[in-house]
């Protein structure tokens, strides 16, 4: 099941330099032929000044403890835990493109859940970013 991390409605929104980048999309842990993974399915486009990308940056969090799902919350007796981070290709397109990224899970937890941010790809300078966008719960794997 794919969950929101944003809506299209409400993008995330990151400016620098002149420039200002979208993203929305959905995140899922799935098995595929290399494992389970965690994987963010976004849409970005960019507002371009000067030779810039925008790009999405997928933390996967795990959690080991015992979790139920409460509407659209979760809550869990343990906490989550980074384990693993990647970043979505980058691109410079006015209009929304299509891009994915994805890491292993840890084999040491039981649930899973994406942590997103909107990157700005600056040459020479520190890329700005969002603040992170949680998915709305996580699952088990």
């Amino acid at each position: 099941m794919a969950r929101t991390w944003n809506p299209s409605s409400t993008p995330l929104k990151v400016t620098g330099y002149g420039s200002t980048g979208y993203a929305h999309g959905t995140w899922k842990v799935h098995n595929t032929s290399n494992g389970t993974r965690s994987e963010v399915m976004s849409y970005t486009k960019l507002s371009n000044a000067d030779d810039h990308k925008v790009y999405v940056v997928l933390g996967t969090q795990v959690n080991a403890g015992y979790c139920t799902q409460v509407s659209k919350y979760m809550t869990c007796t343990q906490k989550y835990w980074d384990h693993a981070s990647a970043e979505t290709g980058h691109h410079s397109s006015s209009s929304y493109i299509y891009k994915t990224a994805s890491t292993g899970v840890s084999n040491e937890a039981d649930y899973a859940r994406g942590k997103v941010r909107a990157a700005l790809d600056i040459p020479w300078r520190s890329d700005p970013m969002t603040g992170w966008s949680y998915t709305d719960g996580g699952d088990q794997y």
